[in-house]
C-alpha cells in the first residue's frame, strides 16, 4: 500500500490526498475555539481527547466536541515530558453514532516543535501509516 492510499474491499482502493505519511501517536490534550475565552479571561480549553496520528503538518484528533472544516482551534498537547500549546485549522470532521468526534487538524503555530517529534518517531517506527 502506497501513501494516500487506503484498502477498499477486495483490491479496490481508494485514493485520499495527504501531504505526509501519519505515524501513530497517542498523547492527551485539551482544545477549544481560538479566541474562545473562559470568564476569568484564561484559555477556554473545555474540550478534551487524545491525538490518534501525528503527520508532518498536523494531527489526527479524537475528542468529546468537533467543529465543523475551516473552524480554527488552540490546543494543548500533554507530551508526556512537557506541554505544547498549537493553534489549528480543521480540515475534516467525523462523528460517530457514538459520542466522539474525528478531526483532522492542521497546525498553524508551533509547528517546528511538532514536526521534531513527527521526526523522531518517523524514524523510529519505519514508514509509518
Amino acid at each position: 500500500m502506497n501513501l494516500g492510499e487506503i484498502a477498499e474491499g477486495k483490491g479496490d482502493t481508494l485514493r485520499v490526498l495527504r501531504r505526509s505519511t501519519r505515524v501513530p501517536y497517542y498523547k492527551k490534550l485539551k482544545y477549544g475555539l481560538l479566541g474562545g475565552r473562559s470568564m476569568d479571561g484564561g484559555d477556554n480549553l473545555k474540550f478534551s481527547g487524545f491525538t490518534f496520528n501525528l503527520s508532518e503538518h498536523g494531527i489526527g484528533l479524537e475528542g468529546n466536541k468537533g467543529f465543523p472544516p475551516n473552524f480554527r482551534i488552540h490546543a494543548t498537547l500533554f507530551t508526556g515530558e512537557n506541554t505544547l500549546k498549537f493553534e489549528g485549522t480543521i480540515r475534516w470532521l467525523y462523528h460517530t453514532h457514538s459520542e466522539k468526534w474525528f478531526m483532522g487538524i492542521e497546525i498553524t503555530s508551533h509547528a517546528d516543535e511538532l514536526k521534531k517529534i513527527y521526526s523522531l518517531l518517523s524514524n523510529t517506527r519505519g514508514r509509518g501509516l
